[in-house]
Formats: C-alpha cells, structure tokens, sequence
C-alpha cells in the first residue's frame, strides 16, 4: 500500500476480517495464560490470501490451515454441477421462456457451522484479542469438511423455498413454476448458482 501510495489492501484486510467477526466465526475463551482450549480441539493456524478479482477489486480471505487436521470421521464430498447438465438448464430456460440469472453468495462458507474441533491462537491482526483461544465455530475456508458443511446448509435452504434434486444431477434443483407450466431450475457450482425461473429475483430474495 505505501509503495503503491494507496490503502486497498488494508482495506481489504479490515473488510474481510470484520465479516469474520460479523458471522461470529470465532468463540473466543479469552487470554491463553488464562484458560486452557477445550478438551479434544487441535490447534490450527489461519493466513490471509489476497488477490486481485477480474473487476480490479482487492480481496482478502481468511484461511485456515486444515491440512494440520487428520481426516474427519464423516464425509467431506461436495459436488458440483456438470458442465453438460449446466448447458442443458440454460437450454430449458430458453425452451420455457425463463429468465436466467447467475448469483454468487457472499460468505457462503460462514454461513454454515463446523463440526471440527479445531482453535487459533490470535494474532496482531486481531487487535485486543491477540493470544486468546479463539475456537472456529463456523466453516472456515480451509478447513476440511467446511465444503460439505456449505453444502449442507445451501441444500436446506433450497428445500425450504421448494426445489428438491433433480434425479439427473445433483446440484440441479427444480420446483414446478407458480403457473403450474413448467419446472423452474437451479444450478449450483459451491457458492455460485445459474438460476433460470419466470420470477429469479424473488429467489434471490
């Protein structure tokens, strides 16, 4: 930034670690010399990847070290939509005369909660909490199964406004339309999804 004479990738930094904090990522159990982690929790790292996206806009992730974990006693698997059947949702969208609309959900990850028992030790660049125990509460990039956690967590919000899987892929949702015409479809690529359907904002709603 100073060579640069700008501030984007403090910027940056700030954001990213402010949502951290807004999607309670963390629990924390206060300063190390006073407190011990939790029985049964690994100790992990996290770093900050950074990079610059097509629109010019900085970005900062925080990520953390999974591959300090063993692997997990449950499933980690998350699909994604094939590349075929994506072609052939765009397709029906035509064929039925539905809009298409793509969508990307922001913190899709922290969305959801983790079921592995790991900790951090703060950093500086958690200001006044630096070297307390935080426990990572939610789906951290990084971790392991934090994938299939999303995963999990996106399936049952599709299922609470009415798709369900498609028996061809399963990461093609459908429901039939509010007319009763047709089917409307959603396809999901991790925290991105194509969503062709005769009234896509509300979905996105």
């Amino acid at each position: 930034d100073k060579k640069n004479g700008n501030t984007k990738w403090k910027d940056a930094t700030d954001l990213e670690l402010g949502q951290i904090d807004e999607y309670e990522t963390f629990r924390n159990l206060v300063h190390r010399d006073n407190t011990r982690a939790p029985k049964g929790y690994q100790r992990i790292h996290v770093h900050l990847v950074y990079s610059v996206k097509h629109d010019g806009r900085h970005k900062a992730r925080l990520v953390a070290s999974g591959n300090l974990t063993g692997e997990p006693p449950y499933t980690a698997y998350s699909g994604v939509v094939n590349l075929r059947n994506l072609r052939l949702v765009t397709f029906l969208s035509q064929l039925n005369k539905l809009e298409p609309w793509g969508a990307d959900i922001g913190n899709a990850y922290l969305e959801a909660r983790t079921r592995e028992k790991v900790y951090i030790i703060a950093g500086p660049e958690f200001g006044d909490r630096k070297d307390h125990i935080l426990v990572i509460d939610k789906a951290l990039y990084g971790l392991k199964t934090s994938g299939a956690e999303w995963a999990h967590r996106r399936n049952e919000c599709l299922e609470q406004i009415g798709f369900y899987r498609s028996k061809a892929d399963n990461d093609i949702w459908m429901r039939l339309s509010p007319d009763g015409k047709c089917y409307e479809y959603i396809a999901v690529y991790v925290d991105d999804l194509l969503i062709a359907a005769k009234d896509p904002a509300s979905i996105i709603k």
